[in-house]
C-alpha cells in the first residue's frame, strides 16, 4: 500500500465534515451562551461605572483597573491568594502523587480505597468547610482537644487570631477537598504506563528512584500538567473555605472573596467585574506557565 492510497483512505468523505459540525454545534452553542457571552459582557461592563447607588452608567475606560492597583484591600487579597496558590499546588501535587503511587501498587481492595479517597472531593465545599470549622473551633474543636490530649497544648488556642496560621489552616481545608482530584488524574496517568518499561529498566540495573525519574515522571507529564493546572485555577478561585472559616477578615480574604465584597456588599458591580477579569487572567497565565514548564522539563528529546 503506497502513500497515495493511504491518503485517499484518510480523506474525509463528502458530507462528513458538515455532519461533524452539526454534532459539535450544540456544544458550541452551550459554550458560547454560558462562557463566552458572559465573559465578553463582564469585560465590557468593567469599562463602565455600574453602581445602583449612583444614576447612570457612564463609560470610564480603565479607571476601575487603575483604582484596583491602589486598593489596599485588593493588595491584601492578592497576597493571600498567591499564598493559597503556592500551598495548594505544592501540597496537592506532592500528596496527590504519593497517593496515586500507593494506589497504583494496590491490587486488592483498590475500589474501597478510591471511594474513601474521593469522599472529601464529592462533598459540597460548604459542607467540607463547616466540618473543618467544627474541628478548628477554639472551645470544643477536635484539633485543640487532640493537641491537649498528646501534651502539645496546655490551653485552647484561637487558631484564626494569627494571620499566618489562619492562611495555612484555610489552605489545608482547600487541599483536603481538592487533593483527591489530583490523585485520580495522576493515577490514571500511572496506569497508562506499560509495565514492560519498568522490567527492562530493572534488567539494566535501574533502581526505584531512577525508574521514577527516567520513566514515571516523563510519561505522566500530561497528567501532571493537568493536575497542576486545575490546582492553580481552583486555588485562585478559592472562596467557600475562606468565607465560612473566617468570614470577610482581611487575614484570610481571597481575591474571589474581595470580588464578592466589592460587587455584592459594597454594590460596586463594575469594580467587582474588573477584579474578576484580572483574577481570571492571572489564573490562566500562572496555569499556562506551569503546564509549559512541566512539558519542557519532562519531554523526550
Amino acid at each position: 500500500m503506497n502513500l497515495n492510497t493511504i491518503r485517499e483512505r484518510l480523506r474525509p468523505v463528502p458530507g462528513e465534515t458538515w455532519l461533524g459540525l452539526v454534532y459539535v454545534l450544540p456544544i458550541i452553542v452551550v459554550m458560547a451562551s454560558l462562557v463566552f457571552v458572559p465573559l465578553v459582557t463582564t469585560v465590557l461592563d468593567s469599562l463602565y461605572r455600574i453602581d445602583p447607588m449612583r444614576p447612570g452608567s457612564p463609560f470610564i475606560g480603565l479607571l476601575n483597573y487603575q483604582n484596583l492597583a491602589t486598593d489596599t484591600n485588593v493588595q491584601h487579597a492578592t497576597w493571600n491568594t498567591l499564598i493559597y496558590v503556592v500551598l495548594a499546588v505544592v501540597l496537592e501535587t506532592v500528596g496527590g502523587l504519593g497517593a496515586a503511587l500507593l494506589l497504583n501498587k494496590v491490587r486488592h481492595g483498590r475500589q474501597w480505597l478510591l471511594a474513601a479517597l474521593v469522599l472529601p472531593w464529592c462533598l459540597p465545599p460548604v459542607v467540607n468547610a463547616l466540618v473543618w470549622l467544627w474541628i478548628y473551633n477554639p472551645s470544643y474543636g477536635l484539633l485543640n482537644n487532640l493537641l491537649k490530649a498528646v501534651g502539645l497544648l496546655d490551653e485552647n488556642v484561637v487558631w484564626f487570631n494569627d494571620h499566618n496560621t489562619a492562611l495555612l489552616l484555610v489552605a489545608l481545608v482547600h487541599v483536603w477537598r481538592m487533593l483527591p482530584l489530583t490523585a485520580i488524574i495522576l493515577l490514571a496517568a500511572l496506569q497508562a504506563i506499560p509495565g514492560d518499561l519498568y522490567e527492562a529498566a530493572k534488567l539494566d540495573g535501574a533502581g526505584p528512584l531512577k525508574c521514577f525519574r527516567m520513566i514515571t515522571l516523563p510519561l505522566i507529564a500530561g497528567g501532571l500538567a493537568i493536575a497542576l493546572s486545575q490546582s492553580t485555577v481552583f486555588a485562585f478561585n478559592l472562596f467557600d473555605e475562606a468565607w465560612i472559616l473566617n468570614g470577610s477578615s482581611l487575614d484570610t480574604r481571597s481575591l474571589i472573596t474581595q470580588v464578592y465584597m466589592s460587587a455584592f456588599q459594597n454594590l460596586k458591580f463594575s469594580y467587582g467585574m474588573a477584579l474578576s477579569v484580572l483574577a481570571m487572567i492571572a489564573s490562566l497565565v500562572v496555569s499556562m506557565i506551569y503546564v509549559l514548564k512541566v512539558y519542557r522539563e519532562t519531554r523526550f528529546d
